[in-house]
């Protein structure tokens, strides 16, 4: 288990968390000092920025190979548009391993999920039910039921306090708020 800190203090928390501290419940947000109980054996590496940002601007070069970037949303996630024919659903699998593929020769243990669905907030909900390195599209068939099996916490943009509201008026499913 691996967390990124952006000091090395058990004060501040960590910006980023490998899937296996994830799994004993270390996340990003949580305080160092509680990330060390939670996982005694957990290695903390402080952040390098530089280093991140000469990636980020490799792992764009390499997906804009394959298939123009439409937008970037963060330092590891990009947006792109499938039009025409691209969006049949073979030929958009295909792009996405030829993708898959280029970010591989950035950095062996550099991996991605993809998602592929009719708009960007459903691409990125897809891309999040299959970490790590999933593909999963969704179309039009698939909507709303793919995502009911979601807990609301997995939605995009729905935090702690949103879910406690929405369950507070009686939402507790994916599938009641869809209603």
């Amino acid at each position: 288990p691996v967390g990124v800190v952006p000091v090395m203090a058990d004060t501040t928390c960590c910006i980023a968390a490998s899937y296996e501290a994830k799994r004993r419940g270390v996340t990003t947000g949580t305080q160092v000092g509680e990330a060390k109980k939670r996982c005694p054996d957990i290695a903390l590496v402080e952040a390098r920025h530089e280093l991140y940002v000469q990636y980020h601007h490799r792992l764009r070069a390499a997906v804009e190979s394959r298939i123009p970037v439409d937008a970037v949303a963060s330092i590891d996630e990009l947006a792109c548009t499938l039009t025409g024919s691209w969006r049949e659903a073979e030929r958009a699998r295909a792009v996405a391993l030829e993708v898959r593929a280029a970010v591989t020769e950035v950095g062996e243990h550099i991996g991605c999920s993809i998602g592929i669905a009719p708009n960007r907030f459903l691409a990125k909900m897809a891309s999040k039910m299959d970490k790590p390195r999933g593909l999963r599209i969704l179309d039009d068939a698939d909507i709303p039921q793919a995502l009911f099996g979601l807990e609301l916490g997995d939605l995009t943009g729905i935090g702690r306090r949103m879910c406690a509201r929405l369950q507070g008026a009686g939402i507790d499913t994916v599938e009641q708020l869809y209603a």
